[in-house]
């Protein structure tokens, strides 16, 4: 749960907040409960000043309207303006990564970086109405057949669809040395209150948050603007699959290389001290 929260215009956001150092807000996906990043934010906060944002859905326990990435942005907003004097760094990933992409275009003088990681977004690929179609499937079968058929829906149309874009990859440390090797951490004790939860929110993430996020794309002149704000990221065991697909649309879009981490869309869960070397090493060297 929550270490504590702030009390904004339109909704109450709850925040973690370890460590010290420069400023680095976590944005998680799905429904936004940012209890997933606990062991990957213990790791960053040996060298910052860690803020796990708890999106409206997570923080109010559910949701009865489709969700806007702008309302988002504007929660981390206050979210930053509340607990951060100046730029913050921003980390976001999967629907996470949205929000951190139209924070950083909308705010940009709040956003020191932001690492947009696997944000799924349609707009930009070449199969976009497919790839859009599939997500309003995986909706209507959440309606229809429930969550668990919903999901086997959206992670077949994960893995499929034309190949990614040809864009430069970079990587940030030593990591991908031997990594064919190393296999996904076990997951921490504390993580299965966590997934309870998430379990319970999918409903509301299915009907509310999914398509909307996937079909968002921000205004492009602020997104040109401020292309030298984001570093699009994508998980090396991600390649072939739609969220790899999104975010090398996104680096070809604003003419930026990808840079690639540890693990596959669920990498900060699933290889927390792997992917917290390559992140602190990224932004230090920002």
């Amino acid at each position: 749960m929550p270490d504590g929260t702030v009390t904004l215009h339109r909704s109450t956001i709850g925040y973690d907040r370890r460590g010290g150092g420069p400023p680095l807000l976590l944005i998680p996906g799905g429904s936004g409960d940012a209890g997933v990043f606990g062991p990957f934010a213990e790791r960053l906060a040996e060298a910052f000043d860690v803020v796990g944002m708890y999106g409206r859905v997570a923080s109010q326990g559910g949701a009865d309207a489709d969700q806007r990435p702008a309302d988002h942005a504007e929660d981390a907003l206050g979210l930053l303006d509340a607990l951060v004097e100046g730029p913050a760094f921003v980390f976001g990933s999967s629907s996470g990564a949205v929000t951190a992409l139209e924070l950083a275009v909308r705010h940009p003088e709040r956003v020191r970086l932001a690492v947009v990681h696997e944000a799924p977004m349609t707009r930009w690929l070449p199969d976009a109405e497919a790839r859009q179609g599939m997500f309003e499937q995986v909706r209507e079968t959440a309606r229809t057949g429930g969550t668990g058929e919903a999901m086997a829906v959206m992670a077949a149309g994960m893995a499929a669809g034309a190949a990614e874009a040809p864009v430069e990859v970079r990587r940030f440390g030593d990591w991908y040395d031997g990594y064919a090797e190393t296999a996904p951490e076990p997951p921490a004790p504390e993580l299965a209150a966590v997934f309870a939860r998430l379990r319970g929110l999918q409903p509301a993430f299915l009907e509310h948050l999914l398509v909307p996020f996937a079909a968002h794309a921000p205004n492009e002149f602020a997104l040109q603007a401020n292309a030298n704000k984001l570093v699009p990221a994508a998980g090396v065991d991600s390649r072939g699959q739609l969220p790899y697909r999104s975010a090398a649309a996104l680096a070809e879009r604003i003419g930026a290389p990808l840079t690639e981490f540890p693990g596959g869309h669920l990498g900060p869960v699933e290889r927390p001290a792997l992917f917290a070397r390559a992140l602190t090493r990224l932004l230090h060297d920002a």
